[in-house]
């Protein structure tokens, strides 16, 4: 397959050159902010106050003020900047502030715990940064460890007052650097992609172009700023159009999902972006009652990436919302990766998303063909590509363009590609600058793989060896480290993690046949896949759908020692006696014990009896359920992160304490309280 038809707007023509400083996002900013000054650009709605408010002239002051402060403390064009900021106005006045005094911006989340102090730092080294942009307190810069994680940069606090002497704004070329995007999640070495302002600005022609976006749009988001979906397709689309935003935390729409519908709902959102998973929670965690209070009718774009999109997370979606006005025909489901800005490929606005069913065993075999619905796999369509090059699907290993209907790797062309990883000169060679068989190129390799259909591109699996989970970007390899100590009896450095097309986790290790009996061979096989599965819960947070264990020497691995992924894939296919056992957590049963326990707490309210100790009964009961372990060995006094709860599980046994109790329960609450002993204190001490 050769290269997909390029895409030209009123905003883009190819050929007429790069653009000029008045066509980049500063230029366009403070042209917004000279015409429109008092017109809204952020909303910020955190807590349980008003929301704040920020127009275009207030936001172009306050990132002059940063600029300044900047070049103040010495910072040249070139420098890099860490932005250290919550999701608010810090964030958005540090990030413009930056680009106005011609440094490169690297947003890093905002640390809070010695695992994130420690890739914060990693980030901060690796990106040689000068200068932190940070709206952390004086005080808490003052805590040691802030100091230690700063030291040697210099610090900015957006909202400080400007200094005395003023300087011009950096005058930006479409070549200059203006982000440095490193990937979230993963405990490795970090790794940024360069991004200029002109890879910036192609993005949102082509978001433009995708969207097809009215003279009045309003967006919505709550994705953290850091990644870049959060960042330029929340925060930064409609700044370049000249329109407002309004902006969730992240936590907040964990704890309590129905914000982002309620805030689209009050300000009349037309544009919002989420990953799959989202659309799954809302429709989970939204009741009956509160969901007759929206009015989705002004959604009109609802984007949904950045992890594998399921066509059924959207019907049910649309069939939960399509009450309170969300029309289905609203979903674009799309593909993109930050080494190519944001958005490579997505269904063009109106047109809703398409799905289709192709025979699953020739899938494995790396072809497409098309099968009666119900009968195979069903791949949700991610759209035309939408890049100034196009794209086309090859061989990984020999670069030739794939024959029609065959599956391969995605390679990308055009002005939204980045520059290369930074600081890494033969990888960023081979990744953004390989060369196909026939002579074409540069191309960005993304180690996905996928076809092109009547048009589209439908994305099938991955090379890399990453696992995109809930919006975490984690490397396979420090998960598979997690685990190597995760029990003795498993084969060293002989444990493999990887998505499966679905989207779950799945983990393959290889184990020594045990010598004894049938029946305490298959208890400690099991035994050791649990080990497993509990050891990427706990350590990664990440819940596994399914343990393998093999015999040694399934695994297939290259004379260099890496992995053949799909060699030893299609071996355990093919060859099934080296699986000595498939172990899944059984999520159904979970659930079903999980149920179990809110009908007798239920049970136990209506007999007057919701005392502190058949409240712990139900938490005991719900943890064991979630985390695969016996009630009895649940700690009332152990933190729920040390219980192996997530966010998204604290959200759901938030509402089954609703189910069972019948009370509103704000899930903030169980956030504050430390453990499920406080918890149910609390809950006893309120009842009637």
């Amino acid at each position: 397959m050769d290269h997909v038809t390029r895409h030209e707007d009123e905003d883009s023509v190819i050929g007429l050159g790069a653009p000029s400083g008045d066509d980049l996002l500063i230029g366009r900013v403070l042209r917004h902010a000279a015409e429109t000054p008092d017109a809204t650009a952020y909303r910020f709605l955190f807590g349980s106050g008003p929301a704040g408010a920020l127009s275009y002239g207030a936001l172009m002051a306050d990132a002059r003020a940063v600029a300044d402060g900047l070049v103040a403390a010495g910072c040249v064009p070139g420098t890099n900047v860490a932005l250290m900021c919550q999701h608010g106005p810090g964030f958005v006045t540090g990030f413009l502030g930056t680009l106005m005094a011609g440094c490169a911006a690297v947003p890093v989340a905002r640390p809070n715990t010695p695992a994130t102090r420690a890739r914060a730092r990693a980030i901060l080294d690796e990106a040689a940064c000068a200068a932190v942009v940070s709206d952390a307190t004086p005080q808490d810069l003052c805590e040691a460890d802030h100091l230690a994680l700063l030291s040697g940069c210099k610090i900015v606090r957006p909202g400080d007052p400007a200094p005395e002497t003023t300087h011009p704004v950096w005058t930006a070329t479409a070549e200059d650097v203006a982000l440095i995007q490193y990937s979230s999640g993963s405990t490795g070495a970090p790794r940024g992609v360069i991004l200029t302002h002109g890879a910036l600005a192609a993005q949102q022609r082509i978001l433009t172009r995708v969207l097809q976006s009215q003279s009045r749009e309003v967006g919505v988001t709550w994705l953290p700023p850091e990644h870049d979906m959060g960042l330029i397709g929340g925060l930064l689309y409609n700044l370049w159009r000249g329109g407002p935003t309004i902006v969730l935390s992240p936590a907040s729409f964990v704890r309590r999902p129905i914000l982002w519908l309620e805030a689209i709902s009050t300000w009349r959102g037309t544009i919002s972006v989420a990953p799959n998973f989202a659309y799954d929670l809302c429709v989970r965690a939204i009741s009956e009652a509160r969901k007759s209070a929206l009015d989705l009718s002004s959604w009109s774009v609802a984007l949904n990436g950045a992890e594998p999109v399921r066509p059924e997370t959207m019907e049910r979606f649309a069939e939960a919302f399509g009450p309170a006005g969300f029309d289905a025909r609203a979903f674009i489901p799309c593909y993109g990766l930050a080494e190519a800005t944001l958005l490579v490929s997505g269904v063009a606005r109106g047109m809703g998303a398409t799905s289709c069913w192709f025979d699953a065993q020739a899938l494995e075999r790396g072809l497409v063909l098309p099968c009666p619905p119900g009968q195979g796999r069903r791949l949700a369509s991610s759209g035309p590509v939408r890049t100034s090059g196009g794209a086309r699907i090859s061989d990984p290993d020999t670069g030739m363009p794939c024959t029609e209907n065959a599956i391969g790797e995605i390679w990308i062309a055009g002005d939204s590609v980045g520059r290369g990883y930074r600081g890494r000169p033969e990888e960023s060679a081979a990744i953004f600058g390989a060369q196909a068989a026939d002579g074409s190129g540069p191309w960005l390799r993304s180690g996905d793989t996928g076809f092109l259909w009547r048009g589209e591109l439908y994305v099938t699996g991955r090379i890399k060896d990453i696992v995109i989970l809930h919006g975490r970007t984690l490397h396979a390899a420090d998960l598979e480290r997690a685990l190597d100590a995760a029990d003795p009896r498993v084969r060293k450095g002989r444990i493999v993690v990887h998505q499966r097309a679905d989207g779950a986790v799945s983990v393959i290790a290889e184990v020594t046949p045990l010598k004894t009996d049938d029946a305490e061979a298959a208890a400690a096989m099991a035994d050791i896949a649990k080990h497993l599965w509990r050891g990427l819960l706990l350590q990664e947070g990440v819940d596994g759908a399914q343990v393998s264990l093999v015999r040694p020497g399934a695994l297939l691995w290259t004379t260099s020692g890496k992995l053949r992924r799909r060699a030893t894939k299609e071996r355990l296919r093919d060859e099934p006696d080296l699986v000595l056992l498939d172990w899944s957590p059984e999520a159904e049963e979970m659930r079903r014990a999980q149920i179990r326990a809110t009908r007798q707490l239920a049970l136990a309210q209506e007999h007057a009896e919701m005392s502190a100790t058949a409240i712990l009964g139900f938490l005991a009961e719900w943890i064991a359920a979630a985390t695969g372990t016996d009630p009895a060995e649940v700690d009332p006094d152990l933190s729920w992160a040390d219980q192996g709860l997530d966010s998204l599980m604290i959200t759901e046994l938030a509402l089954d304490l609703e189910r069972a109790t019948g009370r509103s329960l704000a899930v903030e609450r169980l956030f504050e309280l430390p453990d499920p002993r406080s918890l149910a204190t609390e809950l006893a001490a309120d009842t009637p």
